[in-house]
């Protein structure tokens, strides 16, 4: 709150005659007039134009301005001039080219036309408009919903590396989930205004792009939303009634995603996925070194206001965020009583821009009802504030530094778009109009490093389950559609699972669930069902570990075997010789060790010869313990280190290994190797000797304990499984898949005998009844010829010496 102060008091200070002074360095902006309403829940509060899905295609009126290093403040455009009989009422989101002589931006026309992207340079001559209103497609397969789909808008232009351009836009048809406003898309189109295509696949949200200029990657503002909850009382394990769902979180934040020109390969950028609160980013920008910049609003829908926002900075990956001005998470309400929800106490701060890797430009404002932003600097910590531009009454706003900059390199991409430009219709055999991507998430139990701001994979099991539902627009007018499971795949015994003909280019989403249709937990009140929608292009692959928020930012192993390998830790049951009164057991298996709060530490209430032991229902291989040492904090009397342990590994109680002295632990690991691996159900580590205290405490404590294993494939197969399998039928996946006039189907059988063959569709009808006959004991081939059938998944059950095999096959005409 005292830096919050200081930067207002400079604010007023300097705010006098500020167009009149020199800067180091020129700038473009945008100046848009003031307006009331910005907030559904509390009108009376200032209108910030052109932030989320409620003021995005706000027309307010504006500028397109320039103040130059000398002071002196240009006007490109405004509403009294007039480009080639084009005249511009309202401007927002400038970007300027690498050569830091053009300028994109987004303009409209008239108050009731729509948003489109243009280009000026910077001394005001080169005007052109890049996009039209020149989508022709036929609205009626949305039936009552039509309507809403006739006009549509451009926003948000960023200049490529390869001279193209991305923008967001509504022009593919498609009604967000919350608050039924329009979805934005990413679009990329040549420098000319002429190839477009569309690069994403978003339910809900995807805007204000940037280019990383580290990758030349594409990051930009996702909508991360998803409607249907987790349920184990509900058919197909959802819901949208909260009596019966396991949690009421649908996500409902802006996020940042990073991916290839071609929407390929996406990923969070960065953030702590933890919580909803410190994972939120909108309008990311990336600096030299990989720091993202991004807007924080408590509104975290952004559907009730755009406005009261901060803005923060992460380093990449997974990482808290820093928070440098404006709204923070703990900020109070503008009003108290009643409550001014989502319009919180000034300053506000948005649009960082980063100018260094140690300032940040941005625009502040200090006021709630007649708001004036202005244009500002300051470093990453909120201080040496220092002003660019502030004119009276009028709100300066989508900053750019006005110089040439380096190119970022140019990402390698597929170059291959969904030219649909409308989405599937309720039929099944239209899921798959925008092609078939693979979806690889090598191992579902896979934790993130110690540490981490992630949450814990799911508990390892047998025989869990994926679900995959699509959920697409079609007829609700609110987008409310309905979700369809598409697909229920069994889960390999190691957590990996391998689909090779997923639907590309449609909204998805995925569930896991046990043996018995339950949800997999994936951390404290958290569940493996996915809270957002994702989607793939055609011909791409997805490849990820874990099943959690964030997953996609561990870092993928290089090969099957290395996947299967992680830190079971989280899966076991701890139990202890001796608990301190305010420890617990698990604090060894909650992944946390170097956090100066000593709640991330199992304190015995003994010295020496005090034990823990990890459990785990489902046999492991273990390859690595791993074993940490408390972090020392003189503010509270801690520096104890453990010297030595001793450490068993059972299997059924029998001990099959035993480690007499690990010597001593480090805050960041002693790594205890088991060469060979070892199948184990318990692990037993005891404190042989340390020295120093804890919290002022002659106790002994461990912080951490890593088990490096993998999922113990003896044990979840098993002999009688295996002899059961040998002494089976078996039917290979078709070849090809997808297939069109035929494709060709193997099996084996264990002995000579009668064998037939049906074709059910999607819903369980047989729609194919293939002529048996005598086949002979081992591998056997036979093509086959589909028999008028549509588009779409049907499903060839094979029939022989009394038992059956079942496998999916993809039919495109």
């Amino acid at each position: 709150m005292k830096k919050q102060i200081l930067i207002t008091l400079l604010i007023i200070l300097t705010s006098i005659d500020l167009y009149s002074k020199s800067i180091e360095f020129p700038v473009v902006f945008v100046s848009r007039n003031h307006k009331l309403n910005g907030n559904i829940l509390y009108p009376q509060a200032g209108l910030i134009p052109g932030m989320g899905s409620h003021s995005r295609f706000s027309v307010v009126g504006g500028r397109l301005m320039i103040k130059n290093e000398t002071g002196s403040i240009i006007t490109l455009i405004d509403s009294t001039m007039s480009f080639n009989g084009i005249s511009l009422v309202d401007v927002q989101q400038p970007c300027v080219n690498w050569d830091g002589i053009r300028i994109i931006f987004a303009g409209i026309e008239h108050k009731d036309s729509s948003w489109r992207i243009y280009e000026i340079k910077k001394d005001g001559t080169g005007f052109r408009k890049l996009t039209y209103t020149d989508r022709f497609i036929n609205l009626s397969q949305f039936g009552q919903a039509a309507f809403k789909f006739k006009k549509y808008d451009d926003i948000d232009p960023v200049y490529m590396p390869d001279g193209k351009i991305v923008f967001s836009s509504t022009r593919f048809p498609c009604i967000s989930q919350f608050g039924a406003v329009l979805t934005t898309n990413l679009y990329i189109v040549d420098s000319t205004g002429f190839n477009m295509f569309r690069i994403t696949t978003e339910r809900n949200g995807a805007e204000k792009p940037t280019v990383d200029p580290i990758t030349g990657r594409i990051v930009y503002s996702r909508w991360w939303l998803n409607i249907d909850l987790p349920s184990n009382t509900a058919p197909n394990g959802i819901t949208r009634d909260t009596s019966l769902a396991l949690t009421n979180d649908n996500a409902n934040i802006w996020q940042t995603a990073m991916i290839n020109p071609d929407a390929d390969m996406i990923s969070l950028y960065a953030g702590d996925p933890r919580n909803r609160k410190s994972l939120f980013g909108y309008r990311p920008r990336i600096d030299s070194s990989g720091n993202m910049y991004a807007c924080y609003v408590p509104d975290m829908s952004m559907y009730c206001t755009g406005g009261s926002s901060g803005i923060r900075y992460f380093a990449k990956g997974l990482n808290e965020f820093n928070h440098i001005a404006g709204v923070d998470t703990s900020t109070q309400f503008y009003v108290q009583n009643p409550p001014s929800y989502g319009t919180m106490l000034p300053p506000y701060a948005v649009d960082p821009v980063p100018i260094s890797n140690e300032r940040v430009m941005f625009s502040y404002a200090s006021t709630v009802i007649q708001q004036d932003y202005g244009v500002y600097t300051c470093t990453k910590d909120g201080l040496n504030v220092m002003p660019i531009v502030d004119l009276p009454v009028t709100l300066e706003l989508n900053a750019e530094v006005l110089l040439p900059k380096k190119k970022p390199p140019i990402a390698d991409y597929l170059h291959d778009y969904d030219l649909n430009k409308l989405p599937p219709t309720s039929d099944p055999s239209t899921f798959y109009q925008g092609g078939l991507f693979r979806f690889d998430c090598m191992n579902i139990y896979a934790n993130g490093p110690v540490d981490a701001p992630i949450d814990d994979a799911p508990r390892i099991t047998k025989n869990a389950r994926i679900r995959f539902f699509v959920n697409h627009q079609r007829q609700n007018p609110f987008g409310l559609d309905d979700p369809v499971l598409v697909r229920t795949v069994k889960v390999d015994y190691d957590g990996k699972i391998a689909e090779g003909d997923i639907a590309a280019n449609l909204q998805s989403f995925e569930q896991v669930v046990d043996s018995n249709g339950n949800v997999l937990k994936a951390g404290k009140s958290k569940f493996a069902h996915v809270t957002g929608f994702n989607f793939a292009n055609n011909g791409s692959g997805t490849k990820c570990v874990g099943c959690h928020a964030g997953h996609t930012l561990i870092k993928v192993p290089v090969n099957i075997t290395e996947s299967q390998f992680t830190n079971l830790s989280t899966s076991a049951s701890t139990y202890a010789s001796s608990t301190y009164s305010y420890s617990d057991s698990r604090n060894v298996i909650d992944r946390r060790a170097r956090n100066k709060d000593l709640s991330v530490n199992w304190i015995s209430n003994g010295g020496t010869n005090e034990n823990i032991e990890l459990r785990w229902e489902i046999p492991i291989d273990v390859r690595e313990i791993k074993l940490y040492n408390v972090l020392p904090n003189t503010a509270n009397q801690t520096n104890i280190q453990v010297t030595d342990c001793e450490i068993f590994l059972y299997y059924n109680e029998q001990v099959v290994q035993h480690i007499l002295n690990t010597g001593a632990l480090d805050i960041n690991g002693k790594s205890i190797f088991i060469s060979p691996w070892q199948t184990i159900n318990k692990l037993k580590i005891i404190i042989k000797n340390y020295s120093g205290l804890i919290n002022g405490m002659n106790f002994s404590s461990i912080a951490e304990v890593e088990t490096i294993a993998r999922v113990s494939n003896y044990e979840t197969v098993g002999i009688r499984n295996l002899n059961e399998i040998a002494s089976s039928i078996q039917l290979y996946q078709n070849y090809p898949n997808p297939f069109n006039a035929s494709t060709v189907i193997k099996f084996n059988l264990s002995k000579t005998g009668f064998a037939e063959f049906k074709v059910y569709d999607i819903n369980g009808r047989e729609v194919d009844d293939i002529k048996g006959k005598i086949f002979n004991e081992g591998p056997n081939i036979f093509i086959y010829k589909p028999n008028n059938l549509s588009s779409g998944i049907y499903f060839l059950k094979l029939t022989s010496n009394g038992k059956s095999k079942l496998i999916k096959l993809l039919h495109i005409k």
